[in-house]
């Protein structure tokens, strides 16, 4: 009950008049582009990837401002693996202060590239000791993205442009997406990851439960176009693990659709925890830019077939989302607090420890995670936590097919994998070995389907 009263709360809220309101000025939006690369040759993040030593693409923050005479809302991407707890709520804190909108009105999402850092202050806290040279440089890392974010807000106010129409379309993407789980005859799960350089049978398997479409909407002032915002579920990256930092599939298309459109390109990664590019990706770079081609050819294609609607008045509705934590004695506090306390312990294992507690201590100071779901005219933007599985987007595409839903996951990614429940039960497969939360799968579907039928639509 108590989760419910805040939930009534905060959406009544929201749908209060913003700092932004223009009296009966309509829809407007500005945009924001700039460079969070972090300083190569430093131990920025949790580890997962090796120190940074060269920048083949910048890794950039990205996003857009809407406001209209009733509110004003963001939506922020950023080329970064995952953001945690506290960190995130540093970000998104920073955005709002900038943007000048309450911090529930501000939708961040990772984009997930394996070429980029991870963030978690609060893990590295429990794993490192202050003057640790990971724990600084991330710290460091974490401030300046701050500010490169709340500069580019701040200058992003000076240059609102209108919006008299919304563009929305679905196209089908062929050999770009896999699934990561597939089931064998004995009903164990067999893995594949995102690159199989190193297994190349596993091309043969089938492809799997996916979301083939890749959905793109449309903001337009009259003929010309804004701002596309596209949304497609996969992992973003081809190959990885080599000192190198890109921004990988979605930022090439983003590059090259901005030049060729002139409109602002924002990209956001769908549910894909268990989605790859593994079956159509043997990790070279040709398999990288063929995947690039296969994937912008489907936005393109639905640039081409937009279906216009007319602008409504925004609303956006949020929920607070309290999961449960595991029961399993593995990812119990005690547990993962030895093996920190294990001076013979992996690095892996200490990393994980350590995001695993700093998750448990988030559950237990009653922090939810906040779900938000932006309704303008046909759309309906979804903005969920974690690696959610591709289910859940399917799920979302069936809980309001008189609208054109469109689903971003990797928001605060502390909890790792959002499976469905039977990963606890599953024999094999990667993905519950990095799930914080314990089973969860109607609560968040429960939670999905009153975010996306509460607006008065």
């Amino acid at each position: 009950m108590k989760i419910l009263i805040l939930t009534l709360a905060l959406s009544s809220w929201i749908l209060l008049p913003s700092q932004h309101a223009r009296g009966d000025d309509g829809l407007r939006v500005t945009t924001f582009s700039v460079d969070i690369t972090p300083q190569l040759g430093l131990p920025v993040g949790q580890g997962f990837i090796p120190v940074l030593q060269q920048a083949e693409h910048p890794l950039l923050a990205r996003g857009i401002l809407l406001t209209d005479a009733g509110m004003a809302c963001v939506i922020c991407s950023l080329d970064l693996m995952e953001v945690h707890n506290d960190s995130y709520d540093f970000l998104r804190q920073t955005i709002a202060a900038a943007a000048k909108v309450p911090e529930s009105r501000v939708a961040l999402h990772c984009l997930h590239q394996h070429t980029a850092p991870a963030i978690d202050t609060a893990a590295q806290r429990l794993e490192f000791a202050e003057d640790h040279p990971r724990r600084r440089a991330t710290a460091e890392y974490l401030t300046f993205i701050a500010k490169q974010l709340s500069t580019a807000i701040h200058t992003s106010q000076e240059n609102w442009q209108r919006v008299t129409d919304i563009g929305t379309a679905r196209a089908k993407v062929e050999r770009v997406a896999s699934n990561r789980r597939l089931e064998k005859a004995d009903g164990s799960i067999q893995g594949r990851s995102s690159s199989t350089a190193n297994a190349p049978e596993q091309r043969e398997l089938p492809e799997g439960l996916i979301d083939p479409w890749v959905r793109t909407v449309s903001l337009n002032d009259g003929e010309r176009a804004v701002a596309h915002l596209h949304y497609y579920a996969s992992h973003p990256q081809s190959f990885y693990g080599d000192g190198r930092a890109s921004y990988d599939v979605p930022g090439m298309i983003r590059e090259k659709l901005e030049k060729k459109t002139g409109a602002f390109q924002l990209y956001l990664t769908g549910c894909g925890g268990d989605i790859a590019f593994g079956k159509y990706n043997d990790g070279t770079p040709q398999a990288r830019a063929d995947l690039a081609n296969r994937l912008q050819a489907g936005m393109e294609q639905n640039l081409v077939s937009l279906e216009r609607s007319p602008v409504t008045p925004m609303q956006w509705m949020v929920e607070p989302l309290t999961l449960p934590l595991r029961s399993d004695e593995e990812f119990s506090q005690a547990a993962n607090q030895r093996i920190l306390d294990n001076p013979d312990a992996s690095a892996a294992a200490r990393r994980k420890a350590a995001i695993a507690i700093a998750w448990i201590q988030r559950v237990q100071s009653a922090n939810p995670v906040e779900l938000s779901c932006l309704s303008l005219g046909p759309v309906k933007l979804l903005h969920l936590p974690g690696e959610p599985f591709v289910q859940y987007q399917l799920a979302a595409q069936k809980m309001r097919p008189d609208r054109f839903v469109c689903v971003a996951g990797y928001g605060d990614c502390g909890m790792g994998y959002i499976g469905g429940d039977r990963i606890y039960t599953d024999r094999g497969g990667y993905e519950q070995t990095y799930a914080f939360a314990g089973p969860c799968e109607a609560l968040l579907l429960s939670t999905m389907e009153r975010l996306l039928t509460a607006a008065s639509d």
